[in-house]
């Protein structure tokens, strides 16, 4: 039996999460939280199996360390529950210790099947909902792509990181390349579309 803490400061939700839960005997859910102050306190007595976290919580400890702090805690695994995401910052949640990333529109169903691969060890679970390929760029690919986005241009965000625009421009179709994405400049579209 996976023994869960649920985080969420939105009371609706959290009744919903362990209405769909509750059945079956595969999830126990041993306490529920609202802030991420509650959350860690609750996490370092209670030691559960998963956190199932939302984002955005009221507190002193922000999500990304909030996440650090919950996944240096003895088998403690976390599981990213949010009612929407930025695309561009789920992988940076994955690397920062979550297991999985689902969304609250994601049927019940895919959200059992999740708790269930990650206590068996599972990692970098997304929704199907997100972009698949975000999973395959590194932090400093990400980054570039930040860079990029940010008003100025190609050739402020060159300015900004160091490089010639050529050296950016190589950089960008390599990323596209990598993506399957058609050019740069789609690749752009797509980089702003989720986030970046």
């Amino acid at each position: 039996m996976i023994r869960l803490l649920i985080v969420d400061d939105h009371q609706p939700s959290r009744e919903e999460a362990l209405r769909e839960l509750a059945a079956g005997d595969l999830i126990e859910v041993i306490a529920e939280a609202e802030t991420s102050d509650e959350a860690y306190k609750l996490a370092s007595a209670l030691l559960p199996d998963i956190v199932l976290l939302d984002l955005h919580l009221p507190g002193l400890i922000s999500t990304p360390d909030l996440i650090k702090r919950l996944a240096s805690l003895k088998n403690v695994k976390i599981v990213l529950f949010a009612s929407q995401s930025k695309a561009s910052e789920v992988q940076d949640y994955l690397d920062g210790g979550a297991a999985a990333y689902v969304l609250k529109s994601d049927p019940p169903a895919l959200l059992r099947m999740s708790l269930l691969m990650v206590s068996k060890g599972s990692r970098n679970i997304v929704s199907p909902s997100l972009p698949k390929n975000l999973l395959r760029l590194s932090a400093q690919e990400r980054n570039i792509l930040r860079e990029v986005c940010k008003r100025g241009g190609l050739g402020k965000a060159a300015e900004r990181m160091g490089l010639a625009e050529y050296d950016l421009n190589q950089i960008l179709f390599h990323l596209a390349d990598k993506l399957e994405i058609e050019s740069a400049d789609k690749l752009l579209k797509w980089a702003k579309k989720h986030g970046f």
